[in-house]
């Protein structure tokens, strides 16, 4: 199944990109339903790089061993897609766009495609929820990420 997400952000497409790039963006927007244990994530993503991590549900209810790796980076047009897989999820490529709107503004989209065998509809409905919720706290993160 495939699930396509996008939203507005108040930011130019340069900076949001770059904070895309980043281990505590990623721990930042998803904080609050879904954290990252075990030796968490990198600092920064590159093309290639790859980390497993253990997932919580809101902070407390331990999940599965998470495996996320970036399979490509293209600067130019700002898209990042990973391929992750862990616990009933087999596949979850995860396509990242930032696309510049006028000064100051960009479209930010996630674009997923997601198998789970029979869990597949309700792992697309957690990911409906799941993605909303994250661009909800991109703004919030704006506000206060180091730049």
């Amino acid at each position: 199944m495939r699930a396509v997400i996008k939203t507005e952000l108040p930011a130019s497409a340069d900076r949001v990109w770059s904070l895309t790039q980043r281990g505590d963006t990623l721990s930042y927007i998803a904080r609050g339903l879904v954290s990252f244990g075990g030796d968490g994530l990198p600092e920064s993503f590159t093309e290639g790089s790859a980390v497993d991590v253990r997932l919580w549900f809101f902070g407390v209810l331990p999940a599965w061993r998470h495996h996320l790796a970036i399979r490509s980076m293209d600067h130019q047009q700002r898209e990042l897609l990973s391929n992750e897989q862990g616990g009933l999820v087999r596949v979850w490529n995860h396509l990242i766009r930032v696309e510049p709107l006028k000064a100051g503004r960009c479209h930010y989209t996630d674009d997923l495609e997601i198998k789970a065998g029979l869990f597949t509809p309700l792992v697309w409905l957690f990911a409906q929820l799941f993605y909303r919720y994250r661009q909800w706290r991109w703004r919030s993160w704006l506000r206060v990420a180091p730049e």
